[in-house]
């Protein structure tokens, strides 16, 4: 199903990932998403044997992952970046920061009429973003944020992504209410 825009983003700290727990901190809201760019990279070895194809090994490699803002706020720089507020105002960056590890949680729409898609990215770190500002050349232009960021699977379940569309016959009736509360850590459907 095509996603024709993306309405809500979130991120929480991951306060624990190990084999014996899993924990988030309380979803923040994001505000001013722009877009959401998610690139999972695979590594694929080949095996040949009669002169064809005769085996294939993958593996996921990493997820790269964009998004643009409006704008970033200076406590979102401290939380996703590991800057510093500073006691005069502002924020300062120094060779010492450390970006912790998030999850991202979205809201997209979809092309079918009402239907919404909520999306999870379980385990990753931002990177420092370029700074770039351009002359006006006659007239004012919007100059947004992009930050990068990199995900991998968690280390307690290998899960990386989760998604699910309101028209799912087991989507909850109040997922629009209770999606962002915390992150949700799906389990495996009986049959």
């Amino acid at each position: 199903m095509a996603l024709v825009g993306i309405e809500k983003l979130y991120y929480a700290a991951i306060t624990k990932d190990d084999s014996a727990a899993l924990t988030f901190g309380t979803p923040v809201y994001l505000e001013g998403i722009q877009e959401l760019q998610v690139k999972p990279k695979q590594n694929t070895t080949k095996a040949y044997a009669e002169n064809k194809l005769w085996s294939q090994l993958t593996s996921l490699e990493e997820i790269e992952v964009s998004i643009n803002l409006f704008d970033v706020s200076k406590d979102n720089q401290v939380k996703l970046l590991g800057h510093t507020a500073a006691a005069e105002g502002g924020v300062y960056a120094s060779n010492a920061d450390a970006a912790p590890y998030v999850a991202l949680l979205y809201c997209a729409n979809t092309s079918r009429e009402g239907v919404k898609r909520y999306g999870i990215l379980y385990k990753g770190k931002f990177e420092l973003p370029e700074d770039s500002v351009k002359g006006e050349e006659g007239k004012k232009q919007f100059q947004t944020p992009q930050m990068k960021a990199t995900f991998q699977p968690l280390i307690k379940n290998g899960m990386w992504k989760y998604f699910i569309d309101t028209d799912d016959e087991d989507c909850p009736e109040n997922i629009d209410t209770t999606f962002f509360t915390s992150v949700t850590i799906p389990t495996k459907k009986s049959v």
